[in-house]
């Protein structure tokens, strides 16, 4: 005979888990290319709101109904990458990110210069941003906006001239900004969080088909210990349009109107 309050499934939760993101068109296809990194941890809580029916004298409850029930995904972020911070201020999730581009200078150029000779100036167009700085001393940066791009040099704009001097060799990499204070719009993405179920090894987890971000974003450092932040998500539920045809969730016009908001997957017990 079991001991009293003994457990009746094995499932037990612990260890680490994944959150996967990205835009709708792929909800419920989402791999571990879409992972947000590294976290503490993940949780996901579904909050009910209810209604008591009372009556006679004294007043007894005879019954009570849920008349709403809201999700939520909140992770403690450890890695602040340029698509995490995306995600955080409000930008959504884009399809592809851009690739990371350095070159180098190929020449020394002085304080106040708009030239910039490199040994590489492919991965370059108007408009971009390129950082430069001395290899001995990265506080020397200059932001330059580049004007124009030619053969062997940058170009910048006259209001961002280099700031200090540089000697050949010293880096100059392509900066991949993210704007703040640019959302005007809500912008939606898809959410996975995948764990090992500790006593048969299965994946298990969540999928949800659409969501926002309902934090902004903090970025902490300090000489103590490695930053985190919290990401909280809000799950939403499609809207009909989204998972018709031609809609960004059209391949899960099967699932979505069984599973509204989204689904636990795991074993049978």
């Amino acid at each position: 005979m079991a001991k009293l309050g003994s457990n009746q499934t094995s499932k037990f939760s612990i260890g680490t888990a994944e959150l996967r993101i990205a835009p709708l068109s792929s909800a419920m296809r989402l791999t571990q290319a879409n992972s947000v990194g590294l976290v503490d941890s993940v949780t996901v809580a579904v909050e009910q709101q209810s209604v008591d029916l009372e009556g006679s004298f004294p007043k007894t409850l005879f019954d009570t109904a849920i008349i709403s029930q809201t999700a939520t995904v909140t992770a403690t972020l450890r890695e602040y990458s340029r698509r995490n911070l995306q995600v955080m201020l409000g930008e959504g999730v884009s399809a592809a990110q851009p690739t990371d581009f350095s070159t180098t200078v190929s020449s020394a150029t002085t304080a106040g210069s708009t030239t910039v000779p490199v040994s590489d100036e492919s991965g370059f167009t108007g408009g971009d941003l390129a950082i430069i700085y001395q290899a001995s001393d990265n506080s020397t940066v200059t932001v330059g906006i580049v004007a124009s791009v030619s053969v062997g040099s940058l170009t910048l704009d006259p209001d961002t001239p280099t700031l200090f001097d540089y000697s050949s060799n010293d880096p100059v990499y392509l900066a991949n900004q993210v704007a703040i204070g640019a959302v005007t719009t809500t912008n939606y993405f898809s959410v996975q969080m995948l764990q090992t179920e500790r006593a048969t090894g299965r994946p298990i987890g969540f999928n949800f088909w659409k969501a926002a971000i309902s934090s902004g974003m903090t970025l902490q450092t300090n000489a103590e210990d490695f930053a985190s932040t919290d990401l909280e998500i809000k799950i939403l539920q499609p809207a009909a349009s989204e998972y018709a045809a031609g809609g960004p969730l059209a391949h899960l016009n099967n699932i979505i109107p069984q599973h509204p908001s989204g689904m636990y997957f795991g074993g049978a017990d």
